[in-house]
């Protein structure tokens, strides 16, 4: 019986699917990692750091596995044509195509809007987020992906035709992801990539992966490092530094008669709200300082555990700074006492040391219009 020998610059495709099948796998196991920690007691911003760390785990082991396959007898078919074609109209498609689709997720939104896993994990502003974030979108994704993917994957399915080599590499590249919300999203750009990487070969696909994430990083980049401006409400008005904006989110009242003013967002998924309380005449400063230590305060307000306490001169008036934990939450809460209205400052920092930093000169600017 004649031996069936594999054909040069192609892999077995039971190897590739179970190249691929594993891939998978040791993404998903990832996922129940990185969600357990989620659900753990973890701030955000060390959730944050650790759900880092394993994304990059997963590129590095599964980086490996697709190195392992790369013998003389699978060669990757790096480029159909000349390279520098392959990377030109990579570069161009990945950028335009990503231009397009942040334009209209923007547009639908009302302001800048790149994806918001980019924007959460850079968050925090510094060279060590930003630059994990862009090692990840921009040099790992791309390149193990489109080698395991579209060199390994696909490629040993050629036989069966370029277009079933196609869409089933696509849905493979879907389903790893693990997301069934992006499933389509996920699969279309797949078959995109696929087509580049029949048309013009790796360094096409490849090329167009990088300028796709790159441009996402890059919206992200200016949403993280710009934002701020002043926000209004209740009568108080803030300025806030970059990376802070506006919040829709709801905001309670965390004591009762108190009115929900705003709420801006920051670095790592900090918060700080604002609720505004009907006060004829001015709070004595003494006597919350007093009510606040009283062992009553804390029997009224349970899970509320004061730690520090101070009293703090800022232009819009003299105002007491609470340190606190709200059921194993560090927060940072500051009453700001005035005839008419008073205004309580809820900072939720989430571990973010920026967020802490932030806060005083957020405090420092508020003006009562």
């Amino acid at each position: 019986m004649p031996t069936y020998v594999e054909p040069a610059g192609r892999m077995l495709s039971r190897r590739a699917f179970i190249l691929t099948v594993v891939a998978i796998g040791v993404g998903a196991l990832a996922m129940l990692a990185s969600f357990g920690l989620s659900r753990s007691q973890l701030d955000e911003a060390t959730y944050i750091r650790y759900a880092a760390v394993i994304t990059m785990a997963v590129y590095a082991v599964v980086g490996l596995l697709v190195v392992t396959q790369i013998t003389p007898s699978v060669r990757l078919r790096w480029t159909v044509g000349s390279p520098a074609t392959g990377i030109a109209i990579g570069a161009v498609v990945g950028g335009v195509l990503s231009g397009l689709l942040l334009a209209a997720v923007s547009a639908a939104a009302g302001h800048l809007s790149p994806d918001p896993r980019m924007v959460t994990m850079m968050s925090e502003g510094d060279v060590p987020h930003i630059a994990a974030t862009m090692l990840i979108g921009c040099v790992a994704a791309p390149l193990v992906e489109e080698v395991l993917f579209r060199g390994l994957f696909l490629e040993s399915l050629r036989g069966k035709g370029a277009a079933v080599a196609i869409w089933l590499s696509a849905a493979a590249f879907a389903v790893w992801h693990l997301n069934l919300v992006a499933l389509r999203y996920y699969a279309l750009l797949g078959a995109l990539l696929g087509w580049l990487y029949v048309r013009r070969g790796l360094v096409c696909s490849i090329a167009t992966h990088v300028a796709f994430n790159g441009v996402l990083a890059v919206a992200a980049i200016s949403v993280v490092l710009g934002g701020g401006g002043t926000v209004s409400g209740d009568g108080l008005t803030m300025t806030l530094p970059t990376g802070w904006q506006s919040s829709s989110a709801a905001l309670p009242a965390y004591v009762e008669g108190g009115h929900p003013a705003m709420m801006v967002r920051g670095p790592s998924g900090a918060t700080i709200a604002v609720i505004s309380y009907d006060t004829p005449v001015a709070p004595d400063i003494g006597k919350l300082t007093d009510l606040i230590r009283n062992p009553q305060f804390a029997a009224a307000n349970p899970g509320l555990k004061p730690l520090t306490l101070r009293e703090v001169a800022v232009p819009a008036g003299r105002l007491v700074e609470v340190d606190a934990t709200h059921d194993g939450d560090q927060r940072t809460v500051a009453f700001l006492c005035r005839a008419g209205t008073t205004y309580e400052l809820v900072l939720r920092a989430s571990g973010s040391p920026r967020a802490r930093a932030d806060f005083e000169p957020i405090l420092r600017s508020l003006t009562i219009a």
